[in-house]
């Protein structure tokens, strides 16, 4: 019973960093941040005016073995792999336990090899959405349209006006 309940937990099941499946996930640590932006106001007080969200970020730490794939330089293929998934920079899907990605990048892979780990591949995966846009490029006037700007826009009168002495100026800066 408290095997079935570990493997349940560890053994990949529907995960997957793109196309490679891992053999055990030990553990997913998923991160959604708000960022509520500060500007100071008048005396050091802060205003918050907007929030944005950051792009989601999900660690996966996994592993794979010889043992599982049944011959010696498996876990050194997977490395490869990862590697390769890294540095073509294109957006790929990761499926972890409780949700799906789109649009994802590798932006950090860890690995630790020590004596007892030769034949295993342990990895720290650190993946983060990348948000893709679309542009357009428009028509504009020309630069001597501009560089007259007196020709651009009309004139409003707003007749005389005088201008006023400040009482008690306060230069608080």
């Amino acid at each position: 019973m408290i095997l079935d309940a570990v493997q349940s937990v560890l053994i990949s099941s529907g995960r997957s960093i793109g196309t490679i499946i891992p053999n055990v996930v030990i553990e997913e640590i998923h991160r959604d941040d708000l960022i509520v932006t500060d500007h100071p106001v008048e005396k050091g007080a802060a205003i918050s005016d907007h929030a944005f969200k950051r792009p989601e970020e999900v660690e996966l730490r996994c592993g794979w073995s010889n043992s599982v794939a049944g011959y010696e330089g498996y876990v050194d293929e997977v490395y490869e792999e990862l590697l390769a998934l890294q540095e073509s920079r294109q957006p790929f899907s990761v499926s972890t336990g409780k949700r799906q990605y789109d649009d994802m990048l590798l932006s950090s892979l860890i690995v630790t090899t020590d004596a007892s780990s030769e034949y295993a591949l342990m990895v720290i995966a650190r993946c983060r959405r990348v948000l893709i846009v679309s542009t357009q490029t428009t028509a504009s006037k020309s630069a001597d349209y501009y560089a007259q700007p007196q020709k651009m826009l009309g004139v409003t009168q707003r007749g005389l006006i005088q201008p006023k002495p400040i009482s008690n100026p306060v230069y608080d800066f």
